[in-house]
Parts: C-alpha cells; sequence; structure tokens
C-alpha cells in the first residue's frame, strides 16, 4: 500500500502533538504554556479531520511507543540544562520548520490525493507557516 498525503499529515500532526504535550510539561513561563495549549488546540483539530477523512484501510495509526519515548527523551536531553523560554522558542521554531518542509515535500507529491485531502494539507501547511512565526518572534 503506498502511503498517501494522509498518512504523513498524520504522523506530522501526532509528533507535534507529543512535542507540544511534552512542552507544555517542563515549561516553567506562563505566558508560553497558554500559547502551547492554543497550539495543542490545534493540532487536536487537525487530529479530528484526519479522522474525519481517512479511509478504513489506509494503515493510519498513531506513533509506536518507541516514537513516542524517544521523542520525549530528545526534549528532556535538550532541555535538562536550560528551560529558558528563549531555548523553548528555539526548539519550538525548529521543529515547525521540519514540519513545514516534510507537509510541503508530501504536499508536492499529491497530484493523485483527493481534494479535501489536499486542502486540509495546505490549512495545516498555513498553521504550520504562523505557528513557526509566532515562535520565531516570541
Amino acid at each position: 500500500m503506498e502511503k498517501g498525503l494522509l498518512y504523513f499529515m498524520n504522523g506530522n500532526v501526532q509528533m507535534g502533538m507529543l512535542s507540544t504535550r511534552h512542552m507544555i510539561e517542563i515549561c516553567p513561563d506562563e505566558k508560553l504554556r497558554r500559547s502551547l495549549l492554543e497550539d495543542l488546540h490545534a493540532y487536536e483539530k487537525f487530529e479530528n479531520a484526519i479522522i474525519n477523512l481517512r479511509d478504513e484501510d489506509n494503515g493510519i495509526k498513531g506513533l509506536s511507543n518507541m516514537s513516542q519515548r524517544n521523542t520525549e527523551m530528545a526534549i528532556d536531553m535538550k532541555t535538562m540544562m536550560n528551560k529558558e523560554t528563549d531555548k523553548l522558542c528555539d526548539m519550538l521554531a525548529k521543529g515547525y520548520e521540519k514540519g513545514i518542509s516534510s507537509i510541503h515535500e508530501n504536499l508536492q507529491r499529491a497530484e493523485n490525493e483527493r481534494e479535501d485531502v489536499k486542502e486540509l494539507a495546505e490549512g495545516y501547511l498555513m498553521f504550520l507557516k504562523q505557528t513557526h512565526a509566532k515562535y520565531k518572534g516570541f
């Protein structure tokens, strides 16, 4: 089975949600934590939209336990000595850059995708770009 745009977008959304939840747990800055909560709500809306668009047999699953643990451990290692807002925002911006690149690449290869899936991916790409800009200037 070929993994389509919805599959890749789901993985990106799941990774974003996991990272955002973990950042909320470790973040000492209340303003940043509120911003992260807003991001998490946006991610949840994208997750619900993906669920509504997927076919029953498309193979879309959540992140593996290993992926989840590795992501949390990577965040903990990068923030062990420094949880300052600037450091956390820099990490967030870099994460959003990766997400933007991934979704952009997959959108370019998505010529045979359904229009509703492409529209969702384009909306998600806009969210990623806006959120990236937010953390670059936080």
